[in-house]
């Protein structure tokens, strides 16, 4: 008996898709499925202004996160919250610091505030600021010289016809100085001494310190290296050495040189919330590039007009190669002093009634003059 054909016919069935689709949800939105919902190895707690649980991130958030995810991680679990935000040192646009104050955002905002109260001291605008702000902080300075507002009473010393201070100016033996210590096994040292641009410094060192655990105890000036044709090595103090193929950082000096620059050693990106309702802010650590740009080298002493570039605070350290640091031991004290002092008691006239009415006005004086909380 021959086989059984049977024709199979395909039949194509119209597939119809249904797309819901809901509205995004926004930070108000609210979940009531449980009171304690687990996100992987994190638990949303409820709001607690309004006992619900709503989506991370929310204004109550006791994380503290912001809802504005740099990247997330795409696992199932995920929240939705980034657990690397560009308001954070973490942030991949920043080297990754280990220990020092670098690290940590409370150290990084106190930080700015030592040197904040140097500029004040000093009658230094903030890095960045234009004429009418510099300005203001030197006219800040010359008030502080007379005993402060309350010693002034109504009584403000400023000529608005000549745009000169008439008051009681600072000593030229009270110009601003500061010491400060520079760790050889530290890649920044930073001053908390304010340095702006046209003004004169002097800086001056004292002390030793140590490279290759203590094998070559040298001064600020450090120890020079020549190749040796010869024995085909790099040799420093006659004997050959391994490190020194490596490259220095600031390669127009010795090993273990002080070597200075200045900028911003920590600055300050945004405040979260305003400064008067306890909010917070949030500092960036040092912008490398921009120090590097500014670096010299120190002997002993050195004196130096800062330069436009040159403006921030000064930030010091041990000339070595990135990555041996390691091996470095001791410290030296480094002085800086402000040799232009007292500050200009002439201001441009463009600015002086403007001036005159911020000192007559105390809540404008002390948007510029109150010290950093």
């Amino acid at each position: 008996m021959p086989p059984l054909h049977l024709g199979l016919r395909t039949l194509s069935l119209p597939v119809i898709l249904l797309l819901i689709s809901s509205p995004t949800p926004t930070l108000t939105q609210t979940t009531t499925i449980s009171n304690r919902i687990p996100e992987g190895d994190q638990t949303i707690t409820p709001n607690p202004l309004t006992g619900e649980v709503e989506l991370p991130g929310h204004e109550n958030d006791p994380r503290g996160l912001p809802n504005l995810p740099f990247s997330v991680d795409s696992n199932r679990l995920s929240d939705g919250v980034s657990s690397i935000s560009p308001w954070t040192s973490t942030g991949p646009s920043f080297p990754l610091y280990k220990g020092g104050t670098l690290t940590d955002p409370t150290s990084r905002k106190d930080h700015d505030g030592v040197t904040q109260d140097n500029r004040v001291e000093q009658g230094v605008g903030p890095t960045g600021s234009g004429a009418f702000e510099k300005a203001k902080a030197r006219l800040a300075s010359l008030v502080k010289s007379s005993g402060g507002l309350a010693a002034l009473g109504g009584n403000i010393p400023l000529d608005i016809t000549s745009g000169k201070w008439t008051g009681t100016q600072p000593s030229p033996g009270s110009a601003p100085t500061k010491a400060f210590t520079v760790l050889a096994g530290e890649r920044w040292n930073p001053s908390g001494f304010a340095i702006d641009p046209g003004e004169t410094y002097s800086v001056t060192v004292s002390g030793t310190w140590s490279d290759l655990s203590g094998s070559i105890t040298v001064d600020t000036n450090g120890y020079d290296a020549n190749f040796n044709v010869r024995k085909k090595c790099y040799e420093a103090q006659g004997t050959c050495r391994t490190h020194l193929r490596e490259r220095l950082r600031f390669e127009r000096s010795n090993w273990m040189h002080l070597i200075c620059g200045v900028g911003d050693y920590v600055s300050l990106l945004m405040e979260v919330e305003e400064s008067g309702s306890g909010g917070l802010q949030r500092y960036l650590p040092i912008e490398e590039e921009v120090v590097r740009e500014t670096l010299f080298a120190v002997d002993n002493t050195i004196t130096f007009e800062a330069n436009p570039s040159q403006e921030g605070e000064l930030i010091c350290f041990a000339n070595d190669a990135d990555g041996l640091y390691y091996d470095n031991s001791g410290g030296v004290t480094v002085t800086v002093t402000r040799l232009s002092w007292p500050p200009s008691d002439e201001f441009d006239k463009n600015y002086v009634e403007y001036l005159k009415e911020s000192l007559e006005n105390p809540s404008k004086y002390d948007d510029y003059v109150g010290l950093h909380p």
